[in-house]
């Protein structure tokens, strides 16, 4: 392999140039060190101190090692089929994975990495997209790309521990790298890694399909349609048809949080009033200029490009699940990746009308960097919950308590002890779905889940004195008991 070769990022007339190359993407590539340490290590604070949440990261190890098992997808969260629920056939990727180490850090592991990934994935992009004849490009590349991984909106995903939406991102900027550079073979299998992610990545790819209409190489250009087909026909199949029967009979769907545009829900009115206000919701608008002066507010100078980020920010502010509407959490990943086209697009644009020294390229990564640490909710970012990450380990002390019941016995416990439990057929959050026949964990110095109110969890607890419950185990935190009647 000659060195060119190896110069992915840099396009044929580049590569005469006598500039050290490979600087570049050593950036970005050092800056995803620093963010994958930083990101796992917070999460694992959380998961090691008890603070981490059921709802997803326990919820999604269930169905993974699940898998392991050969109980595919069952999720007992939901008492249904998991993939009913979300097509998340990346699951499988993972459980491989987890089948030789069935460990919730795996989860984490996975995560942390796609998020400091779309760094230099976010480098290809960029990198492909600018106009290959300025010496500006390469580093304005590595201004937008380097602070990737430290934005508020990808520390929003990260403190919510794992989601494949998070590899779902640095897929689909390779896979428009790929495209842009007509590399036929890895575009698609981007394509389809991505749409394994999450349903909704349909539309993410169908943003790649536009892309590569219009800046595609031409050996991809002409074929732009086939990957709108394979969108379209995974969105019709896999949402319309797969999911449709594994759905029922216990299975939901996200969909029922929109029943209050058809007044089908009492509790909410509709009015086109209340249709305006949950438009310009002032969190979500605040989250998405982030994102926008993130990139130095490139996307601006690309509005057509832009106005593809409309129709998921719509889809995301009309519902009614809090925090999707607000763009809280990993609601925000599905905005980015449009958003990030409309960037390097507006970048491009920018250096084809001015001309600007290399050095001062770098300026762009300023507001990203700024906005990360000042509205950032990781450590030491200034909005993060620091509680939530000093709490001390207390795994050992949860495992001598948990070796009172069986391994495979349902269990139902505080919010923050589900993913250590969660390899069972049958684990919930405490006190929701609380059956006769399950063990219950409780922690007295318990976070409280997001599936629950304090209120609802303190009765919960006072009523297991009178249940008929046996008190099994108890150090001074953790109190084990037994099902009723035993």
């Amino acid at each position: 392999m000659t060195v060119d070769a190896l110069r992915i990022g840099s396009s044929p007339r580049e590569r005469t140039t006598t500039e050290a190359w490979w600087v570049y993407p050593a950036i970005p590539m050092l800056a995803a060190a620093m963010a994958f340490a930083w990101t796992l290590h917070g999460d694992l604070q959380r998961m090691y101190g008890m603070t981490s949440d059921a709802w997803d990261l326990a919820y999604d190890q269930q169905v993974i090692w699940g898998i392991t098992q050969g109980d595919w997808f069952y999720s007992s969260f939901a008492r249904a089929n998991f993939l009913g629920i979300h097509l998340e056939l990346i699951f499988v990727l993972i459980a491989a994975i987890e089948k030789l180490w069935p460990s919730p850090t795996v989860l984490l592991i996975f995560s942390s990495a796609g998020l400091a990934g779309a760094g230099p994935a976010a480098y290809l992009f960029f990198r492909a997209i600018l106009p290959a004849g300025r010496r500006a490009s390469p580093w304005l590349a590595v201004a937008l790309s380097a602070p990737v991984p430290f934005w508020a909106a990808i520390q929003e995903s990260a403190r919510d521990f794992f989601h494949p939406e998070n590899m779902a991102l640095p897929f689909a900027l390779l896979a428009a790298w790929a495209g842009i550079r007509g590399r036929r073979g890895l575009l698609w299998t981007f394509c389809v890694l991505d749409l394994t992610c999450k349903e909704d990545q349909v539309y993410t790819v169908g943003v790649i399909a536009l892309l590569m209409s219009a800046y595609g190489a031409p050996e991809v250009k002409k074929h732009w349609r086939f990957i709108l087909y394979l969108a379209v026909g995974w969105f019709l199949i896999g949402t319309g048809v797969v999911q449709q029967h594994l759905r029922a009979p216990n299975g939901y769907t996200d969909f029922v949080y929109y029943r209050w545009l058809i007044h089908l829900d009492p509790k909410v009115p509709v009015s086109g009033l209340a249709v305006i206000e949950a438009l310009v919701r002032p969190e979500a608008l605040l989250i998405l200029a982030a994102i926008v002066a993130s990139m130095f507010a490139l996307p601006l100078l690309a509005p057509r490009w832009l106005l593809l980020a409309i129709p998921p920010y719509v889809a995301n502010v009309l519902s009614e699940h809090v925090p999707q509407n607000i763009l809280n959490l990993h609601y925000v990943m599905l905005l980015l990746f449009p958003l990030m086209v409309a960037g390097g697009i507006g970048a491009r644009r920018f250096l084809e009308r001015v001309s600007i020294k290399p050095a001062m390229a770098l300026v762009a990564a300023l507001p990203a960097l700024l906005l990360g640490w000042g509205t950032g909710g990781v450590p030491p970012a200034l909005l993060a919950w620091n509680d939530v990450y000093s709490r001390p380990n207390a795994v050992a002390q949860l495992q001598a308590a948990a070796a009172v019941i069986p391994a495979d016995a349902p269990v139902n416990a505080d919010a923050g002890l589900c993913v250590w439990l969660a390899n069972r057929h049958t684990i919930n959050d405490f006190p929701d779905m609380l059956e006769a026949g399950s063990y219950v964990v409780i922690d007295s110095d318990y976070y409280l889940g997001n599936n629950t109110t304090r209120a609802k969890r303190q009765a919960a607890a006072d009523a297991i004195l009178t249940s008929g419950r046996r008190l099994l185990y108890d150090d001074g935190r953790f109190q084990v008991w037994s099902p009723v009647g035993d």
